[in-house]
């Protein structure tokens, strides 16, 4: 059991910084018949529902990441076009180098008759979609996990309908991961600066390293932990955080 030690003087630089999307993007030109509806990637109505949920009640701790799958799509990042389609018009989407495409979010009216229209064979094309934490590693304190994992639960249990739930599975907790894993969590106690070192969870693995042969070390968060929400992450360099879904 790890013990709490004053730390009146840190010894390491840390930095800490979420990868930066590609700047440049491929920006679709505006098409209407070359496309045709394609319900197999996603009802896009759903998703719709789901988008504005996040940003009416997510406190911007949340985003929807959705994405190319270049793996499984049968047919050239660089060939496809896509575009939410509705009755009465088109809305054409980029799609960045890494086959990330941003979402419009569509009055409810609107996305009641909204679909994806892609200029790929019905069933070529393959998409992911993620539940990305916006927090940068250096801003995660044990008062945000807590907040983290209880929004979760409301948004999941009383926000959503039950048809578009399976979107937003239920959050057990924040993963911390990086190359080394030299984690601490500091907090002001008795006018002292606490410090304590995160043990590495067995198991847990970030979702980027899924294909990896060395997935990197993570540590797990519930907020069930008993350190004060004042307790902030020192995060060593490249390290990412992502939700703990249930399940996964």
């Amino acid at each position: 059991m790890p013990t709490l030690a004053p730390r009146l003087l840190l010894t390491t630089a840390l930095l800490s910084a979420l990868p930066a999307l590609a700047a440049d993007t491929l920006v679709l030109p505006p098409v209407h018949t070359e496309l045709k509806r394609d319900g197999t990637v996603l009802p896009y109505r759903q998703l719709n529902e789901v988008l504005t949920k996040l940003r009416l009640h997510g406190r911007n701790l949340f985003r929807m990441d959705f994405r190319v799958d270049r793996e499984r799509t049968k047919v050239p990042l660089a060939d496809v076009r896509i575009a939410v389609r509705t009755d009465d018009k088109d809305y054409p989407l980029s799609i960045d180098p890494q086959g990330l495409i941003q979402l419009p979010i569509l009055p409810e009216a609107e996305a009641k008759t909204a679909d994806f229209a892609t200029n790929t064979p019905k069933g070529h094309l393959k998409a992911k979609i993620s539940l990305e934490l916006n927090l940068a590693p250096e801003q995660l304190t044990m008062g945000k996990v807590r907040e983290i994992v209880a929004l979760g639960r409301t948004l999941r249990e009383e926000l959503l309908p039950w048809a578009v739930r399976w979107l937003v599975p239920g959050i057990e907790g924040v993963r911390v991961c990086s190359t080394t894993p030299t984690w601490e969590l500091e907090w002001p106690e008795g006018g002292q600066l606490m410090g304590l070192a995160l043990p590495a969870t067995a198991g847990e693995r970030d979702a980027q390293d899924a294909n990896s042969p060395r997935p990197r070390p993570c540590a797990l968060l519930t907020g069930q932990e008993s350190w004060p929400d004042s307790a902030r992450l020192l995060p060593p360099e490249n390290t990412h955080l992502s939700v703990k879904l249930r399940g996964n």
